[in-house]
């Protein structure tokens, strides 16, 4: 299927998931379960995106039963393709089994066959989709997935049938059912064994990458930290255990624990468990996908249909969105302020102003998503300790508190509707439930009030512990370094102005940052990340940057002094960052506006032809193709054309870079809006364990 055609089918898979999200948040009574109903029962499925295809038999099948493969022998794996141009079968015909590719838009379109394999066992992708590992009696062997070149093998212990990588692609996680290995695929050590004693059914990594999960036949699910491997909880009561698939969050997690029942299971709290049933029978397979408004769904396989169920109803992960924007409001408060001398800086950030910060912008942002729980709680009163003077209040949807009463006034408190909360502040468990923190509680029948003040609680330390937080002195080498970016900045944004090349119409921006993350052996490293971004106002792009149908960055004036200043900093003082050998990874964000194309735009070639190459397109996983023949056709080339540039400009111009372990992402964006103003681009470099 050409390109067009491949973004038709696409554009309708997300109205579709945009249409089911509109009536499905209508009203209570409004369905919220969708049924696809299948010819042949569906013995296991994948997705790419939003889409489900599965397999029976010698078949495989898209969502409307229609077929895209046919083989000699039976299926019994199936994995799509992360970027959606493709899909690996694995075919057992007797004794003999067989790994093929197949075209994922055109039926029976046989792309690959792999010939000389010795009896392969187990297939899966990189979540980058750049390599498909294929799994033998005796190795792993890593094939290119788009030329089917293999390019790496790792000797095995034993025979693998399942594996699984992380999305940070760090970890492969091999099983032959009983024994389990989790691998470095950096440098292709054996990071844990296990011997499980047990059958492995399935296993997964959240996508935050945080957690894998190991599902076994004994009915116990068992979640492990990725940084140490070591063991987390237990779920037991899983039933058969057939599979298992982390929500998007990762607060929950889905358990076939039958044929005809899945658990959605709360792993913050293993007694918040719903169940979804199924009289037909045949399920094998439950996954979270997300509809074009991120509306997540469970979408499972029975013997005669696939369904996808709205999970509307699971709380979100509080303390994970509190994190962030924890860590957001701290970046910022960290920073050196215009006009501050650094002794006034040295006296408002320091360690003890640091936490007090932390524990103040925890409990101003818990307190906004509590939206004042206490309004909405069922409140009654139990008992009372004489000798601490404590009165216990209780709520139904919070822990209780225990208010300081003097034992004459005990006798005040028979009704609880006679108490008032009056500035509540909030906090949030470790189970991501909110507390109260302090109030101030006003007895209307007595006129009297009573304070609870329960602040310097032990909080959310691990939001503040040294695995998440940057250490204070490099958070303040960051910030002297950011200044002399600006000044560097300033500099050759002079220079452009002298030359005509951009004018006050242009604004260029560059900020960095800081961020403590583990590498693939858990250890603790900081990465040190830059972006160089830039915005031209309404009116003055076609002079100042990319004019319509132009992508060649030279043709970009606020594009080339983005690049200027990116060159003069890592030439100069920013040079010890550029260190050969060590990993750089390059974020490249390519725009677009939404004016048509009439016809088709010539492509001289300049960054060579691209077909299939692996893109974020609004930020998920997909491909593009340009080529000096067939030319350029749609926005989205327009703007990875505009992103490829700038990999053309670093790779020749910037000294360095090229000997470095670099690994380039393309992030392509199509705006609704037509304008100069849309076409621009924005670098982030991030510098690994650059400290």
């Amino acid at each position: 299927m050409n390109g067009l055609s491949r973004i038709i089918f696409i554009a309708t898979v997300i109205w579709l998931g945009n249409y089911w999200s509109i009536y499905a948040q209508a009203e209570q009574n409004v369905k919220t379960e969708y049924v696809y109903n299948q010819k042949t029962t569906p013995k296991g499925i994948d997705n790419y995106l939003f889409s489900i295809y599965h397999y029976s038999g010698k078949n495989t099948f898209n969502l409307r039963s229609l077929p895209l493969s046919r083989t000699l022998g039976d299926v019994v794996s199936m994995k799509i393709n992360p970027s959606g141009i493709s899909f690996a079968i694995l075919t057992r015909e007797g004794k003999t089994t067989n790994v093929s590719i197949h075209d994922l838009w055109k039926a029976n379109k046989e792309l690959h066959r792999f010939k000389e394999l010795e009896q392969p066992t187990g297939i899966c992708y990189t979540p980058d989709a750049k390599y498909l590992l294929v799994a033998t009696s005796k190795n792993v062997i890593t094939f290119d997935a788009r030329t089917y070149v293999e390019v790496d093998r790792m000797e095995m212990p034993f025979e693998a049938n399942s594996m699984v990588v992380s999305p940070n692609g760090y970890y492969l996680a091999a099983t032959d059912s009983f024994k389990l290995n989790i691998w470095n695929l950096e440098n292709k050590s054996i990071r844990k064994e296990f011997d499980m004693g047990v059958k492995i059914n399935s296993m997964a990594f959240s996508d935050d990458n945080h957690t894998f999960a190991v599902l076994t036949d004994d009915g116990v699910l068992s979640t492990y930290d990725t940084q140490n491997f070591f063991i987390q909880q237990n779920y037991d009561a899983m039933g058969e255990a057939l599979h298992c698939s982390f929500h998007p969050e990762g607060k929950y997690i889905s358990v076939v624990s039958g044929d005809k029942r899945i658990a959605v299971i709360n792993l913050l709290d293993g007694s918040d468990r719903e169940y979804i049933d199924n009289a037909i029978g045949g399920t094998t397979d439950a996954r979270f996908v997300k509809d074009g408004k991120q509306q997540i769904f469970l979408t499972y396989n029975t013997a005669t249909s696939i369904i996808y169920k709205l999970m509307s109803k699971l709380s979100p992960y509080y303390i994970k969105l509190l994190s962030d924007e924890l860590a957001t409001k701290m970046n910022e408060w960290m920073k050196q302020m215009p006009n501050e001398s650094l002794e006034e800086y040295n006296l408002r950030v320091n360690e003890e102003t640091r936490a007090k910060q932390i524990r103040l912008f925890e409990q101003e942002i818990a307190t906004r998503m509590a939206d004042n729980a206490v309004q909405m709680a069922n409140i009654s009163l139990g008992n009372y300790n004489p000798e601490l003077k404590m009165l216990t209040v209780n709520f139904d949807n919070m822990p209780s508190i225990y208010l300081n009463v003097p034992t004459d006034e005990v006798g005040d408190f028979m009704e609880p509707g006679n108490l008032e909360f009056r500035n509540t502040k909030y906090g949030l468990t470790k189970n991501d439930k909110f507390e109260l923190v302090y109030a101030d509680v006003y007895n209307k029948k007595t006129g009297k009030l009573y304070v609870f003040d329960n602040q310097e609680r032990r909080s959310l330390e691990f939001l503040r512990s040294d695995d998440k937080f940057v250490p204070l002195e490099i958070i303040q080498l960051s910030n002297m370094e950011e200044m002399k970016l600006e000044e560097i900045k300033e500099s050759v944004v002079q220079i452009a102005k002298q030359a005509n090349t951009i004018s006050n119409h242009t604004n260029i921006s560059v900020n960095s940052n800081v961020v403590s993350t583990t590498d693939a052996n858990g250890q603790k490293i900081l990465n040190y990340v830059v972006n160089f971004s830039y915005q031209v106002e309404h009116g003055y792009s076609v002079q100042e940057d990319f004019a319509p149908g132009k992508y060649k960055t030279e043709e970009s004036g606020a594009a080339m002094s983005m690049l200027a200043i990116m060159k003069q900093a890592f030439e100069g003082e920013f040079a010890p960052y550029v260190k050969s050998g060590k990993k750089l990874q390059i974020k490249i964000t390519g725009r677009a506006d939404a004016l048509p194309i009439n016809g088709k735009i010539a492509y001289d070639g300049c960054y060579d032809d691209y077909t299939d190459e692996p893109v974020y397109k609004d930020r998920n996983l997909s491909s593009l193709t340009v080529t000096k023949t067939e030319g350029v056709t749609q926005n989205e080339q327009l703007a990875f054309l505009r992103a490829l540039g700038v990999n053309n400009y670093i790779t020749k111009n910037i000294n360095g870079f090229s000997s470095m372990n670099t690994d380039y992402k393309y992030y392509i964006e199509v705006t609704r809006g037509k304008g100069g103003e849309f076409r621009r681009i924005n670098v982030e470099l991030t510098f690994v364990d650059a400290f």
